[in-house]
């Protein structure tokens, strides 16, 4: 297996895919990584673009290209990260990095990584599906999406689709042990139940201990009003974080946790009545989460599900 991919956490069959690809000399111009976010889709596409530029290079002269790939100087690879700031990938961004694609290339090959390309705009959309239409035989994308669904069909019939699924608890928690070596196991096992199966997300906690006492405190109070099915003190929740988009995205993160939980629990209990209502609750929360990327009003939708308890 490629060097680059020894550290990727789990997603053990979509590397041997990727590695049967770079070994057999059959890589596709195009790849789309899609699965949840936080998964570790981008840092497996970062991993992948390395694999290819250092392809038959002796250890030396690969190191020296992982390392300008690392500091973003590699004359060949274009890393386009997500901007938090930015809720889209406008035209003038895809033409400029098509312009970028076009100039002589040092290496083999040029690569675009491009991370949750479901963020472009209709216009920047139709512009890289004219890319992929024709595309230069010396370029390669690598493209992630959480919302693959969201993507033209053009667009999805132009790459070799590589689906990623979160992690089992179970597994996440033995993958962070073997990551914090050091940690203490209850802070592990928070971490792991919490990020939903999500490493990216587990990552993020442990190396920011403070957001994951608030991730904890959220969660307290989701199981608690969850449990006891209280409205008022969901209302008043609800009435906190509403107009906050990184609080009602925890929101929503949490309480699938939380209803998860419920549904492991009713199914070890044989509860058949408990189990079906979780299941209408999860089914209505998926809804939610849908709606809660569109424009209608937050509020609305969380007092709703809460109403709904």
């Amino acid at each position: 297996m490629s060097i680059y991919f020894k550290n990727i956490v789990g997603h053990q069959k979509q590397l041997k895919m990727l590695e049967e690809d770079l070994s057999q000399g059959r890589l596709a111009h195009a790849y789309l990584l899609a699965g949840p976010a936080d998964i570790g889709k981008f840092t497996l596409a970062k991993a992948l673009a390395k694999a290819i530029q250092t392809l038959d290079m002796d250890e030396d002269k690969a190191f020296q290209t992982a390392a300008l790939m690392d500091r973003g100087v590699h004359g060949d690879t274009l890393i386009f990260a997500k901007n938090p700031e930015e809720d889209s990938i406008k035209i003038a961004e895809i033409r400029s990095i098509i312009n970028k694609l076009q100039l002589s290339a040092d290496s083999n090959r040029r690569i675009l990584v491009m991370e949750d390309i479901d963020r472009m705009t209709p216009e920047s959309a139709n512009a890289l599906l004219k890319v992929l239409e024709e595309p230069p035989g010396d370029v390669l994308y690598i493209f992630t999406s959480s919302q693959p669904h969201s993507l033209l069909e053009t667009i999805l019939s132009r790459v070799r689709k590589i689906d990623f699924n979160i992690m089992t608890e179970e597994e996440l928690f033995s993958s962070m042990k073997n990551r914090y070596r050091l940690a203490d196991e209850t802070v592990l096992k928070k971490v792991a139940k919490i990020s939903f199966g999500r490493i990216g997300k587990a990552i993020k906690l442990m190396e920011n201990l403070e957001q994951l006492d608030a991730y904890q405190d959220v969660y307290d109070q989701i199981k608690s009003f969850l449990a006891a099915q209280d409205i008022h003190a969901g209302f008043s929740f609800i009435g906190q974080i509403y107009n906050d988009p990184v609080l009602t995205n925890i929101f929503l993160e949490l309480a699938f946790v939380a209803l998860r939980e419920e549904m492991y629990d009713a199914l070890n209990k044989g509860d058949r009545s408990r189990l079906e209502i979780t299941l209408e609750r999860i089914g209505k929360l998926v809804k939610i989460k849908a709606l809660s990327e569109t424009n209608i009003n937050n509020r609305l939708l969380l007092e709703n599900f809460i109403l709904e308890l």
